[in-house]
């Protein structure tokens, strides 16, 4: 997650967040201890390979963050 730049991150854990009932800030307490089990348990095991792929690629959440849905969350995010 180093690789991934401050504002890439939070707009990424807001995007996250929203879709499994987390603040970001909850979220990335998460992360860094380690324990995804409570932020894991809200989404399906296809979503959960794909916050992990996206975790480890930093390209990947890139694109992810480019979809018109992450641009939305992001902008109401910034309100």
């Amino acid at each position: 997650m180093n690789n991934i730049n401050p504002k890439t991150m939070q707009a990424m854990l807001g995007v996250v967040g929203s879709k499994i009932g987390m603040t970001p800030q909850e979220l990335q307490k998460q992360l860094e201890s380690g324990k995804l089990d409570s932020a894991m348990k809200g989404l399906s095991p296809q979503d959960s390979q794909k916050l992990a792929n996206a975790l480890a690629n930093p390209a990947m959440a890139q694109r992810i963050l480019a979809t018109p849905q992450a641009q939305e969350i992001i902008k109401k995010l910034k309100q």
